[in-house]
């Protein structure tokens, strides 16, 4: 048999929740009424005995009329009371959850193109509009949740489409040459294998930020001073270069954590990368670590361009450049310390910035201490 749908929606079970209560609780009245009459009754048993007696022995007897009356008042009640209780019931329940189907139309109207839709109740301080209130708050957070996601696929559309648009260029040309040499081609090809790398790069740096998951199982005890040291290593011809100094002053403490090393070192050189990058010739990087607390402190200080207090606030978004210093003509992707905020989260850490325009910026990741036992 089929149950219908109405029967299984909580409005239903309430309704005979509070119907089966209140036949408890009449029951139990109409129950202890009879019995307290029965009790003021004097019967004579052997009357019954001799048969059923009529009404006016029932008089003689002390037995009223009322008691009789009583009892056939309770049978009707009895079949009135489950009516009236689920009608009763019904309604109320109807009432009391009526923001909660309010909260289920809304749900089946929601898509992305409207996901301003808010149910905005306005009731008492209960249950019901805490409910309302999460509710409006996770569809907050889902539309920007979406919003940022299209914007994430514009960027990474965008992006994509300058190195496939430069390889397109110089590919037309080549074809609407009347001659082509076999330096023209040499050329072509440094052209496609640049472009490529490119989008080579981006494809890689996409995946590490659309990768949710941490794979924990594989981390290792890793020590930072290394990593530091590696890096410093790695930029120290670029740093020659740029005519930039480079100072390194490592903690004398042990400085040991727990995560993937590779990641770890790309979070390192991403930040040191970006101080030479965009400082000025005869300018200055340097890298300090401390510990404080239970926290492994690493510092890169540079005296270049700096950030604004405006930029400061979206420098770790996706694709995401300050006009003077985040330039493709540079290379950069916009990409890079959206990477670093990512992989310093996923080892349980934070990053921050403080910077001032012309007078340089300090990077600060914080990562917990490993404790060997």
């Amino acid at each position: 048999m089929r149950i219908p749908s109405f029967a299984r929606t909580i409005r239903f079970k309430l309704t005979l929740w509070y119907m089966a209560l209140f036949m408890l609780f009449f029951m139990l009245i109409i129950g202890g009424i009879n019995l307290a009459m029965h009790q003021f009754q004097n019967t004579d048993s052997e009357m019954w005995q001799n048969g059923k007696p009529t009404w006016q022995e029932i008089r003689e007897q002390g037995m009223s009329g009322d008691t009789v009356r009583l009892g056939i008042y309770s049978l009707i009640a009895l079949g009135l009371v489950p009516i009236l209780g689920f009608t009763g019931g019904y309604f109320l329940a109807g009432r009391m959850l009526k923001p909660i189907s309010h909260v289920s139309s809304l749900a089946t109207r929601i898509s992305s193109t409207n996901l301003k839709e808010r149910i905005s109740y306005h009731g008492s301080e209960d249950e019901i509009k805490r409910l309302a209130d999460t509710f409006d708050e996770m569809m907050g957070r889902l539309e920007d949740a979406f919003e940022s996601q299209k914007q994430f696929i514009q960027d990474a559309s965008h992006e994509l489409r300058t190195p496939i648009a430069t390889a397109q260029t110089n590919i037309e040309v080549v074809e609407m040459a009347k001659k082509v040499t076999a330096s023209d081609y040499k050329r072509l090809m440094k052209v496609l294998k640049r472009s490529l790398e490119r989008m080579n790069q981006l494809s890689d740096q996409l995946l590490l930020l659309a990768d949710v998951s941490q794979e924990r199982a594989n981390w290792q005890v890793v020590d930072m001073k290394s990593i530091i040291s590696e890096v410093a290593a790695e930029v120290s011809a670029r740093v020659t270069v740029a005519g930039i100094s480079l100072e390194l002053e490592p903690a004398s403490d042990e400085m040991i954590v727990k995560g993937d090393s590779l990641r770890l070192k790309q979070a390192i050189f991403n930040v040191v990368d970006n101080a030479i990058k965009y400082n000025r010739p005869g300018g200055m990087v340097k890298i300090s670590t401390r510990m404080e607390n239970s926290s492994l402190v690493i510092q890169v200080q540079d005296n270049g361009i700096g950030i604004s207090p405006t930029d400061q606030l979206h420098i770790f978004d996706r694709f995401y450049r300050v006009d003077k210093s985040r330039t493709r003509s540079q290379g950069g992707s916009g990409l890079g310390l959206a990477i670093v905020k990512k992989i310093i989260e996923n080892h349980g850490g934070t990053i921050s910035v403080d910077s001032a325009p012309g007078q340089g910026s300090t990077f600060r990741l914080m990562l917990p201490r490993f404790l060997q036992s």
